[in-house]
């Protein structure tokens, strides 16, 4: 993969329709009026943490990514391979929760524009659609994700900048006050929950590339720089799109926001039922298309789980002719399906379509956000012991003073968006240990398989 082919792999991973449809929904719910400010916010953290992923990527290219880094920094075997699974829980999830969002949004579209309502069966079907494409893409190899990366985050980016500016120059309420941390919805903790379920969460992609250090054109090179490019990009953008929705709906976005599909419903006040309905029918294409491309960077994680043997040896299995993890890829598949099905028929059947389907993927999307910044807080303190390892000239305030703030954000986010959950979304409150316990059982269960590569190693010096 080249320069921009990386670029738009992280873009179209971050999911810029998102911000119109999803990921932009969740911030308006819980944060309100203050969902541009948790996208700001949110992007500027990742900024700060960013200079970990920038230093360890110019030194190490391997498919592990993230945890990779953390084991050349604390040489830590229990440590590092638990971050490995956090990553592999988050990927999971991601897939999982991407997977709902195209049934629920394809419901949300067709009962608000059309008056259609799906049943269920509907539902789950067109969500699987995510699971079939990415198991057809990944088994391919990444070279077939490159190109439709580039062309599917670019179409999104043109479309819905433009129906963003639209709505900007229309409405009646642009303001600075959506940037007012005191006019969140429910205090610090909506505001932390939007930032999480909305900014971390989509901004989370941004890291995907990680795993790609040993496919990507003079990786240690083009991976750190289009991390920051295709952050720059999603930032302004999300931030942008998101203040468009608010900013249009004023002071009837509770009403908007009850729509379940807030960019749907301006686009229809504004311009009518054809470019909403082309909005929609976009929406979901992308949406689609987010989790396809990103499940190549769950299948190389698990390969490279396995082949420092966490995972089983199979895993770590590459196809002769197209140079995948086939098998990696193929496991995946089923436990996206599986988590799917787990997640979408009891919470339906308890909570109605429009709400179950919804809480579904908040409570997915919750989950692994949190695992993100966890394993972010483990690689932005690892940084310093690696650079004292390596003996690196950098200044302080880049690798110690940044990272840290970084990783304080984090934790103050983690504390605020997981304080008071009620249920269905307590039920993270049992899901988060219990993937840490399984892991540390994992990793007590394959000792004598696992090993830890030195510094060298890691960075082929």
């Amino acid at each position: 993969m080249g320069f921009w082919g990386v670029v738009f792999y992280a873009v179209s991973v971050i999911f810029p329709a998102g911000a119109f449809a999803v990921t932009g929904v969740t911030a308006m719910t819980y944060g309100g009026e203050t969902a541009p400010l948790a996208f700001l916010i949110g992007g500027i953290t990742l900024f700060l943490a960013i200079i970990a992923i920038y230093v360890f990527s110019e030194h190490i290219n391997n498919a592990g990514g993230y945890y990779k880094y953390v084991e050349a920094g604390t040489q830590n075997r229990v440590f590092s391979k638990s971050v490995g699974l956090w990553n592999a829980f988050w990927v999971i999830g991601d897939m999982i929760a991407a997977s709902i969002v195209v049934g629920w949004f394809t419901w949300v579209g067709l009962s608000t524009l059309l008056g259609i309502t799906i049943p269920l069966y509907g539902v789950v079907l067109l969500s699987l659609i995510v699971p079939v494409l990415y198991l057809m893409v990944g088994y391919f190899g990444i070279k077939v994700a490159s190109g439709t990366a580039i062309t599917i985050g670019m179409l999104q980016l043109i479309i819905f900048s433009i129906l963003a500016i639209g709505f900007v120059t229309k409405a009646h309420y642009n303001s600075l006050v959506y940037f007012n941390i005191n006019n969140s919805l429910d205090g610090l903790h909506g505001f932390f929950l939007a930032m999480v379920v909305g900014a971390f969460l989509a901004y989370g992609g941004y890291g995907s590339v990680v795993s790609l250090g040993e496919e990507a054109k003079l990786s240690k090179h083009n991976l750190k720089k289009s991390i920051i490019v295709a952050l720059l990009i999603m930032v302004a953008f999300d931030t942008f799109v998101v203040y468009s929705i608010v900013a249009a709906a004023g002071p009837n976005l509770a009403t908007v926001d009850g729509s379940f599909a807030p960019g749907l419903y301006i686009a229809q006040q504004f311009y009518g039922l054809d470019i909403a309905v082309f909005a929609f029918i976009f929406v979901v294409i992308a949406q689609i298309f987010s989790p396809v491309i990103f499940g190549n960077s769950g299948a190389r994680t698990l390969f490279a789980l396995a082949r420092d043997g966490l995972m089983p040896e199979s895993f770590s299995r590459v196809h002769k002719k197209y140079g995948s993890p086939y098998v990696a890829t193929i496991w995946l598949f089923l436990i996206v399906v599986i988590g799917v099905l787990l997640t979408i028929v009891p919470m339906v059947y308890y909570y109605g379509e429009s709400n179950g389907l919804f809480d579904s993927f908040a409570l997915w999307g919750t989950a692994i956000t949190i695992f993100t910044l966890l394993y972010h807080i483990a690689t932005n303190n690892s940084l310093a012991l690696f650079i004292k390892k390596k003996k690196l000239k950098m200044k302080p305030i880049s690798y110690i003073m940044a990272p840290t703030a970084a990783s304080v954000l984090m934790a103050i986010a983690i504390y605020y968006s997981l304080l008071g959950l009620t249920m269905p979304l307590s039920v993270i409150y049992i899901l988060i240990p219990a993937w840490i316990i399984i892991g540390v059982i994992i990793i007590y269960a394959r000792r004598n398989s696992t090993n830890v590569e030195t510094i060298d190693e890691l960075t082929g010096d």
